[in-house]
């Protein structure tokens, strides 16, 4: 098939889903108000592989049809193949402007990943497995999420906890599973979600050791979703409400069927715990570059608003602004460093080696994932400061009236007399405080600076984990090497 239309993946969506949202079942998403805006975002991305200026970089030949397909699902190996496979991604985010961190990209890459990590471990049948799954998606364009997350009954504890996903009868042609997952960014307009691992599971667990992928209309499945921030206003007022908003929800199985072909892990400890720590680094790249093409977004925003008000002449925002643009020449470096780091992993593992490792003389003794270690500590920190700054720099003028204001004849003179800035009339203004406005103070704008800090899981968790690593023991070595010399 390769590439989809917009269109097409709209009539894909229409598959009778249990969606529960608002208070109300949509087994149709595609007519369910609240979720137009960003339905229609996404088939305006579909719709951008077909476009003659961009469709050498968003769309490559099929290694197995040579079908024309989305570019996310090639497999770099060289360096300029990865260069290619960066310029897709950067396209794709600059697009949506880094504020849908879980468009299927994401999922192109992590999928992509877990076939490198099961071959890398030796476990041949569960990585044609995940190959086939990838095969499937890359030939059907589909839009794909994942939930990765038990629930959330009893956090201080790493055992699975029963309501979890796990099997309730194993049969030949398959599995039934039962409970839930969380929390599946963009699942309420997907057409599969991939259950898999996070957390690593322990021995006696055997029943949650699981990864599959199934369509979202899979018997038995229901989506859980989150209230839905979209609710009718204009794309004045909340501008990227409108068209952003890719939803998150819980994920509920009852007794739901998973076939053999689709069952990648099933109970498999080594194979399981090994999918998360030797991937390639395709889902560092991708995540980088909406970490910072959303970082690139906020610090321009913040820059816009600042000249419009004056405060770009204050000392303060000056420092402050460029502050910003300093983090996002960092994060350029650091989504250049993923390419290096992915390539170095690459060739690491065509010599049979799970790791790569300098020698610490005529290189650094380093993890190679610089990228995940920026998505894990540096884009939390400094698209929190970001926002901050644009907070600042709009000040109360970012509670405004709304369009439905200005346009009145009464208000709107007055507005044009009152309400204007240097070189901008009152409704551009207006324009600009709103889409400040809906970045930091409305629904969309607080799930938007939660999600970023938990996007790559919980930071405690995430610190201890880097704590157990290499690194640790190499940054301490410093302190006896130094002793000894003295």
């Amino acid at each position: 098939m390769g590439i989809k239309t917009g269109k097409e993946y709209k009539e894909s969506l229409r598959d009778n889903r249990q969606l529960f949202v608002d208070g109300k079942l949509v087994t149709d998403v595609t007519e369910y108000g609240p979720m137009q805006g960003v339905i229609n975002t996404i088939s305006g991305v579909y719709d951008q592989q077909h476009d003659s200026a961009y469709k050498d970089i968003l769309t490559f030949a099929s290694p197995a049809t040579g079908d024309v397909v989305s570019k996310t699902y090639l497999e770099a190996k060289t360096e300029g193949e990865l260069g290619q496979l960066s310029a897709c991604y950067h396209l794709r985010t600059k697009t949506t402007f880094g504020l849908m961190g879980r468009l299927t990209d994401f999922m192109s890459a992590f999928l992509m990943d877990q076939v490198c990590a099961l071959r890398a471990i030796g476990k041949t049948e569960a990585a044609d497995k995940a190959q086939a799954i990838v095969d499937n998606c890359r030939e059907n364009d589909l839009q794909v999420t994942h939930a990765l997350i038990d629930p959330q009954t009893d956090r201080s504890k790493d055992d699975a906890p029963n309501e979890a996903v796990r099997v309730v009868e194993r049969r030949d042609d398959g599995v039934v599973v039962s409970g839930c997952r969380m929390l599946s960014t963009l699942a309420p307009v997907a057409n599969e979600c991939y259950i898999g691992p996070y957390f690593p599971r322990k021995p006696g667990e055997e029943d949650f050791v699981l990864a599959f992928q199934l369509p979202m209309n899979a018997p038995g499945l229901s989506i859980l979703a989150r209230q839905t921030y979209d609710n009718g206003q204009n794309a004045f007022d909340r501008p990227l409400t409108t068209r952003f908003d890719e939803g998150d929800a819980i994920l509920v199985f009852d007794n739901v069927f998973v076939p053999n072909e689709r069952l990648i892990v099933n109970g498999d400890l080594e194979a399981y715990n090994g999918i998360m720590q030797y991937g390639a680094g395709y889902t560092g790249i991708q995540a980088c570059t909406r970490s910072t093409m959303k970082l690139r977004f906020l610090t321009g925003m913040a820059t816009a608003v600042a000249r419009m008000n004056q405060r770009d002449k204050t000392p303060r925002f000056q420092a402050a602004i460029g502050e910003l643009v300093g983090w996002v020449n960092v994060a350029e470096g650091i989504r250049t460093a993923t390419l290096v780091d992915t390539q170095k992993r690459i060739q690491a593992y065509s010599e049979g080696k799970k790791a790569v490792v300098g020698d610490g003389v005529s290189e650094p003794v380093f993890q190679t994932a610089s990228g995940y270690a920026a998505l894990n500590f540096l884009f939390p920190l400094v698209n929190t400061k970001a926002v901050d700054v644009l907070r600042l720099a709009a000040g109360s003028g970012s509670l405004a009236p709304t369009e439905a204001d200005y346009n009145r004849d009464d208000v709107g003179s007055m507005m044009d007399r009152y309400l204007v800035a240097q070189g901008v009339d009152s409704k551009g203004r207006l324009q600009l405080l709103k889409l400040a406005w809906d970045m930091t103070g409305t629904e969309f704008g607080s799930r938007q600076g939660l999600y970023e800090r938990l996007y790559s899981g919980d930071p405690e968790r995430n610190a201890m984990n880097w704590f157990k690593g290499p690194s640790t023991n190499d940054c301490e070595s410093m302190i006896a090497s130094f002793f000894s010399e003295q």
